[in-house]
C-alpha cells in the first residue's frame, strides 16, 4: 500500500474508488482517504498523469505548439483545448526543470557564460545561458535589459540553484560581467574573452548552445512575456538535457539505439514527475 500523505505511515487499505475511477485508500492510522495522485501536483487534474506528461514532453522536445499537441493527443481520443496544453507546459515545465536540477550529473566548476536575444511579444529581450566545461548547461535567465542587474541576477539565481563554488568563469567582454563575477563568485578566476579567438579559451561552446533553444523558440514564434519565456525555457533546457543524458534515471547507461534513447527520455521524464509533492492537505 502507498504510504499515507498526510501522516507518512503505510497503514493504509483500499476504499472503494474516486469520482475519477482511482484507487481510494483510507489511513487506518489518521483515517483520511487519499489517492496516488494526492499531495502531488496532479491532484486537481482530470487527466492522467501519464496524458499530461506526454503532451508537455512532446510540446518541450519537438518544434510544436499548443495547438499541434492538441491535435495529437485528439487523434489518439483525448480531447483537451489547446488552452490545457498550455496550462500544462507552464505549470509542470518549472516543476520538472526544479526535478531535473536535483537529478542531474555532477556540475563542473569552470562556467562559460554568455547571453543572446529572443523575441518577446514585439520586443527583445536578453537570455543569460551558462554551461559548464563537459557542455551541461547550468542555469538560464530571460530579462528584459542587459545590464549589470541582470548579470548579478543570473549568478546569484545559477549558485543558489546548484550549489557550486566556481574555480573560474569564461565571459565574453560584456561590461558587467567583471562586476557581477567579483561579487557573486569572488574566488573563481574570470577569463574575458571572445567567440572569435584563434587561441585559448573562446564563448564559443556557450554560443553553440545557443542554436538548440533558438530554434525550437523560433516555432513558437515569439513569448508572450518575459515570466512565462521564463517558464517554457527552463521545459526546454529540461528537455535538451534530458537528451543529451545530463539527466537521466539511476544506474541506467548509455542507450544503445535511437529507439532506446527515446524510451528512456519517457522514462525519465515518468521518473521525475514520481517525485513531484506539493504539501498535503491538512484536513
Amino acid at each position: 500500500m502507498p504510504a499515507c500523505p498526510y501522516c507518512s505511515t503505510t497503514k493504509a487499505h483500499k476504499d472503494g474508488h474516486d469520482r475519477a475511477g482511482k484507487q481510494r485508500y483510507r489511513c487506518s492510522t489518521c483515517q483520511r482517504s487519499s489517492t496516488d495522485r494526492t499531495g502531488t501536483p496532479f491532484e486537481s487534474h482530470r487527466w492522467p498523469r501519464d496524458v499530461i506528461l506526454m503532451a508537455v514532453r512532446w510540446y518541450f522536445s519537438y518544434r510544436l505548439s499548443a495547438a499541434n499537441v492538441r491535435n495529437l493527443l485528439a487523434e489518439r481520443g483525448m480531447d483537451v483545448s489547446r488552452q490545457t496544453v498550455a496550462d500544462w507546459v507552464q505549470k509542470f515545465g518549472v516543476l520538472l526543470a526544479e526535478a531535473g536540477r536535483r537529478h542531474a550529473k555532477p556540475l563542473g566548476r569552470r562556467w562559460f557564460v554568455d547571453e543572446t536575444y529572443v523575441q518577446v511579444g514585439k520586443r527583445w529581450a536578453y537570455l543569460y545561458r551558462a554551461m559548464d566545461e563537459a557542455g551541461q548547461v547550468v542555469d538560464v535567465l530571460l530579462r528584459e535589459k542587459r545590464d549589470l542587474e541582470s548579470a548579478e541576477t543570473f549568478f546569484t539565481q545559477a549558485i543558489k540553484r546548484r550549489g557550486v563554488v566556481l574555480d573560474e568563469v569564461i565571459t565574453d567582454k560584456h561590461r558587467a560581467y567583471p562586476r557581477a563575477v567579483k561579487q557573486h563568485a569572488p574566488n573563481a578566476k574570470h577569463r574575458r574573452t571572445g567567440l572569435h579567438r584563434q587561441r585559448a579559451l573562446t564563448t564559443k561552446p556557450v554560443e553553440r548552445s545557443h542554436v538548440p533553444v533558438k530554434d525550437r523558440l523560433r516555432s513558437m514564434r515569439s513569448l508572450g512575456s518575459v515570466p512565462t519565456g521564463q517558464q517554457l525555457l527552463e521545459g526546454i533546457e529540461l528537455a535538451q538535457a534530458v537528451q543529451r543524458g545530463d539527466v537521466r534515471l539511476p544506474d541506467r547507461g548509455a542507450p544503445s539505439s535511437v529507439h532506446e534513447r527515446s524510451r528512456l527520455e519517457v522514462a525519465t521524464f515518468s521518473w521525475l514527475a514520481s517525485g513531484l509533492r506539493t504539501a498535503a492537505r491538512v484536513a
